[in-house]
């Protein structure tokens, strides 16, 4: 008994585990695929349902895809309607899994287990590059489940002559309402839907329950799968919230769908099972049911999803934070998938630059209008810009322990880069603000040329800020030339200002105190020019994972 007990949670643990780790260095591997994927063939619902599909089923991780989803949703690249359909396709994708799982114990690969272990092991160990070793990785995860299905495959024998399973198999797991149950709980504990269908398929293919039994199983998982999801979404954000919600209502009202039809589904299952397969075995119609139940859910969804992301948009409903800017797109639902963390962090330096501009704008205003209008709205927007560059920092050490490529590794420090330049920027506008209170307070005026000059340096540095705002967004070589030019006529243009300054000081055009404060405005300026500088080099080699040459 107790052999039989560590065997049932050995085995199930393997299982799980070669699940995790086959999904973990397939999505390594196409980290960066699965984004421009994602990012350009999802306009029209159709074509986001069949990127969920083919995705999933290359990283054959429904939760990676929809967390990217939930990344691209956040950004604006994708609409919460496109996300849901991704997450339709993703439930059919994610069945490859079983019936790899079923066509292993029709062709006995669960005795190859440990060799295919072996195989990925020396993979990971002699691989040269980062995709040698992550298909290693992955390959290791195949044979772990193999081993996993195995063990679970040598208590079969005691689990038949043991009167007390066989009853609560025939006389529980059977029963509609408590086998559904049975199936979204064990699924919800393992966070594994892939694992649970496979002991499903393990217990079918020993005769231990129905193929009626095991479809009741099944459909509990698919709620199950769900349940994670649902937990992970409480500290998200709005997006999340939903994206989690329309995972959950679509499998809850396909598994309520399915009920009434249960046994003409089954009939249909062993039908279509001989028909296409040529085969009465049950892991086979174990898996079928699988994936058609999930294409035939999201084949009903699918013209009817306006519908179902209204109720969405009714059901979760965006509370509004009067304090700071909200941080939208640093969600902690995305840290598990590097390559979406990283974009939403490349889309918050974005938005933070821009907010930047803006701030600038406001203070260049009110030196040029001789004003304080913008004063409070300035101070505030500084707080902001140090709060999100606090956020984003703590946001890229969480990131820092998972599993990064070398490419993601040099993009982490450059991101903390990018926040701390944004926040020295907006203490040095803020300082900008208080140089114009002391002028506007004392009443110190600027010259008609000093206004000039100041307009001038206002419109090159707006300049600057939209070149790198662009180039967050998509780099592209042209506009990294654009800024050093930018960057060099604004130094060269300060130099000659300061100059210019000191002469109508000389020739008494102006007073002491005024000339002080422009002077320090410029310096200022200077300052933020060559911060907006660092951010293009940035740009250039870090955020896009080079490393940067030494100077």
């Amino acid at each position: 008994m107790i052999q039989f007990i560590f065997g049932i949670v050995g085995g199930t643990a393997l299982l799980m585990y070669g699940v995790d780790m086959m999904g973990e260095g397939l999505e390594r591997m196409s980290g960066n695929m699965m984004k421009r994927i994602l990012e350009r063939f999802t306009g029209k619902l159709w074509k986001a349902f069949l990127a969920g599909i083919f995705l999933t089923a290359v990283v054959q991780s429904s939760t990676a895809i929809s967390v990217l989803s939930v990344g691209f949703v956040n950004s604006g690249i994708m609409k919460l309607s496109q996300a849901i359909g991704i997450i339709y396709g993703a439930n059919i994708g994610t069945t490859v899994t079983a019936q790899f799982m079923a066509f292993s114990f029709s062709f006995n690969l669960i005795q190859l287990s440990l060799p295919i272990v072996a195989a990925g092991f020396i993979m990971k160990i002699i691989g040269k590059g980062s995709k040698i070793i992550n298909a290693g990785h992955s390959v290791m995860g195949v044979g772990f489940l193999l081993l996993g299905l195995k063990i679970l495959n040598e208590g079969i024998p005691y689990m038949q002559q043991n009167e007390s399973i066989q009853y609560f198999f025939s006389h529980y797991a059977s029963n509609v309402i408590l086998g559904i149950l049975i199936g979204t709980i064990t699924t919800a504990l393992v966070h594994s839907s892939s694992a649970t269908v496979g002991i499903v398929i393990l217990l079918g293919n020993a005769g231990l329950i129905s193929l009626t039994t095991a479809v009741i199983l099944m459909l509990g998982d698919n709620i199950g799968t769900s349940v994670t999801a649902l937990i992970a979404s409480i500290n998200g954000n709005i997006n999340a919230k939903r994206t989690a919600w329309g995972h959950a209502l679509h499998n809850v009202i396909g598994v309520v769908i399915a009920l009434p039809f249960l046994h003409l589904f089954v009939r249909f299952i062993e039908y279509f099972t001989l028909t296409v397969q040529g085969s009465t075995n049950i892991q086979l119609q174990i898996a079928n049911s699988h994936t058609i139940f999930n294409i035939v859910v999201a084949l009903i969804f699918l013209p009817l999803n306006d519908y179902f992301v209204k109720l969405l948009l009714t059901i979760i409903k965006e509370k509004k934070s009067k304090e700071k800017v909200q941080v939208s797109y640093l969600d902690k639902l995305l840290l598990d998938t590097p390559v979406a963390a990283l974009g939403a962090s490349l889309r918050e330096l974005r938005r933070t630059t821009s907010y930047s501009r803006t701030m600038a704008a406001n203070t260049f205003s009110s030196i040029l209008e001789n004003n304080l209008d913008a004063l409070k709205e300035v101070g505030s927007m500084e707080k902001n810009v140090v709060l999100l560059q606090k956020d984003l920092t703590n946001y890229m050490i969480a990131l820092s322990k998972r599993n990064l490529s070398e490419t993601q590794s040099i993009m982490l420090p450059g991101i903390i880069k990018g926040a701390k330049y944004l926040e020295r920027m907006a203490n040095h506008t803020n300082h900008l603000m208080d140089l114009q209170k002391e002028r506007y307070e004392n009443e110190m005026f600027f010259t008609q040329d000093a206004l000039d000059e100041m307009k001038e340096i206002s419109a090159l540095l707006d300049e600057m800020y939209e070149k790198t705002c662009s180039n967050l967004s998509s780099y592209r070589e042209a506009d990294f030339t654009a800024m050093e030019e930018l960057h060099a006529s604004t130094d060269l243009k300060l130099e000659s200002y300061s100059i210019n300054h000191v002469h109508r000081l000389e020739n008494e055009e102006c007073s002491l105190d005024a000339s002080l404060v422009y002077l320090e405005m410029l310096s200022t300026l200077e300052s933020i020019s060559d911060y907006l500088y660092k951010i293009e080099k940035l740009c250039r080699y870090e955020l896009r994972g080079i490393a940067a040459p030494v100077e």
